[in-house]
């Protein structure tokens, strides 16, 4: 059976944003070792994706890779009014939204394909102080649902990867103190990358990584308010972080404590 889970991705093409970054780095390899052509969008070599979006475009319709991974990603934490919104819509959601488009008409036609939008928890439980990041993950898991079942009986598939805290650098800094401070989990990015490569392996569709996190993001679509509640202490938290001068203490990344609360983001 494991061999035959191999093959799946034995000599597939593979296109991966975010291919340098810390869930990045051990996704490629994974993919590697089973056989894939990996495509890694470097942002040392080939720019800021952000500002090459069209050149990227026209690269994915001209040679359309069997699989494609959006997995760039920004986060900011703050006060939603400092906060540079169009960067975190334009990376988080609007890049995935049009490299989905560029090839798409290549995949229909062949009939067959696979996307994989690498959303977030915060996506389904929207937190304090992240505010662009929440909206523009949101709004990419929406993307996903929506664009899967257009695509039904098309033989291209999408599937929709939301990780909880992941113990990289995007978690490092404020987002680390408050992580820290809130007992988040932070998982390793090498699980993450295998849980990934799994659900592609699989053709799965929708992927929600940690416990409790999946618990709240159903108590959050169903019970709004009792969240709100929940997140209160959180928001008081980040509100102290936020205070000019506030100092701390550097605590390691390595050994990341476990709790209960709702408190994560993608790395």
């Amino acid at each position: 059976m494991k061999d035959n889970v191999k093959m799946l991705l034995d000599g597939k093409t593979v296109f991966v944003t975010g291919a340098t970054g810390g869930i990045g780095v051990p996704l490629v390899n994974l993919l590697v070792a089973r056989g894939a052509r990996v495509i890694a969008y470097n942002r040392a070599t080939q720019g800021n994706l952000m500002e090459n979006i069209d050149t990227a475009c026209k690269t994915l319709r001209e040679d359309t890779p069997d699989i494609l991974i959006n997995l760039a990603g920004i986060n900011d934490f703050g006060h939603a009014e400092d906060q540079d919104y169009d960067a975190l819509v334009t990376l988080n959601l609007l890049v995935p939204m049009r490299l989905c488009q560029a090839v798409l008409p290549t995949m229909r036609a062949r009939g067959y394909g696979q996307i994989v939008n690498i959303g977030s928890m915060v996506g389904m439980i929207p937190l304090p102080h992240v505010t662009g990041y929440a909206a523009a993950k949101s709004g990419l898991k929406g993307f996903s649902d929506a664009l899967r079942r257009e695509l039904f009986g098309s033989g291209v598939t999408v599937c929709h990867v939301a990780p909880r805290a992941v113990r990289t650098s995007m978690n490092s800094g404020k987002v680390g103190i408050l992580n820290r401070q809130t007992r988040v989990t932070e998982d390793d990015p090498q699980n993450v990358a295998h849980r990934i490569v799994i659900a592609i392996e699989h053709a799965e569709i929708d992927i929600r990584i940690g416990w409790p996190e999946r618990l709240f993001a159903v108590l959050n679509a169903v019970f709004p308010k009792l969240v709100d509640k929940g997140l209160r202490k959180n928001a008081a938290i980040g509100e102290e972080i936020l205070k000019p001068g506030h100092r701390h203490t550097p605590t390691t990344l390595t050994t990341p404590n476990r709790g209960t609360s709702p408190r994560s983001h993608n790395a």
